[in-house]
């Protein structure tokens, strides 16, 4: 018996580091089945014009020479009333009956909206800053630092379109390391300064992007293509520290 451990216990005890590897990370080789139920194809393309334009995916932070662009500023914060001030209405309470209201004034427009500033997903206690992101050379979508990145050519919160947000999983804030954990009917808010728009997640998937052939790096990329509809993307690289593939939640306005 000895004699048999000391020539074979090495390749046995190879073959459970092996064994033990694959079960914490099945997803490395191929993390299809992780949502087997749920998984959903690429949106059809609006047309092959348009579909062409549209940048690839985000990169993986592992990819050689792959370096974070942008970093995100923080919220800017409502700067406090004075103590004295009169609130709105007891101004309007303390104004003379036969006060005249200019028509001019009256007629302005509104002011028109803020960008998208702010994403908030309860179930992931996420509550970041939104920046507008580009695309880099090599055609992927770039990735903000410490924040969500929104293409800034896709749609703004609340408006038809897809508005696409990316963020990174294992580095420089991880806003998205939980994005997993989103689950079917969850809701993800919007906001353009003060307004708040809801969404709720419609679809997850999982597509490969290490060793994807150029084809199916435009067929994945179709996730970021213009919609009729107003809904939000959500992408990440997946699984975490090892980026192999991407992680895509889609989410369609309710309010």
């Amino acid at each position: 018996m000895l004699d048999w451990l000391g020539r074979y216990g090495g390749y046995v005890l190879i073959a459970l580091g092996w064994v033990i590897f694959s079960i914490i990370i099945p997803s490395a080789a191929g993390p299809a089945d992780v949502l087997s139920r749920e998984r959903a194809a690429a949106p059809a393309a609006v047309s092959q014009a348009v579909s062409a334009g549209v940048p690839l995916l985000i990169g993986s932070p592992r990819s050689p020479g792959a370096l974070p662009l942008l970093v995100a500023q923080p919220l800017a914060q409502s700067p406090a009333q004075p103590a004295e001030a009169p609130s709105t209405l007891d101004t309007a309470l303390a104004a003379p009956a036969d006060a005249v209201v200019d028509p001019l004034a009256a007629a302005l427009p509104a002011p028109a909206l803020s960008s998208t500033d702010r994403l908030v997903i309860p179930r992931i206690a996420v509550d970041t800053g939104v920046v507008e992101v580009g695309v880099l050379p090599n055609g992927e979508m770039e990735t903000a630092a410490y924040a969500a990145g929104r293409l800034s050519f896709s749609a703004e919160a609340g408006e038809p379109g897809n508005l696409v947000l990316a963020g990174h999983n294992d580095v420089l804030g991880e806003v998205f390391r939980r994005l997993p954990e989103l689950q079917i009917g969850d809701e993800i808010i919007v906001h353009r300064g003060a307004p708040a728009y809801r969404y709720r997640v419609e679809a997850r998937t999982i597509v490969r992007e290490d060793g994807a052939t150029e084809a199916q790096r435009r067929e994945n990329a179709r996730w970021m293509d213009p919609t009729d509809e107003p809904v939000v993307t959500l992408i990440s690289c997946y699984p975490y520290r090892v980026d192999t593939h991407r992680y895509i939640v889609r989410a369609r306005l309710v309010e």
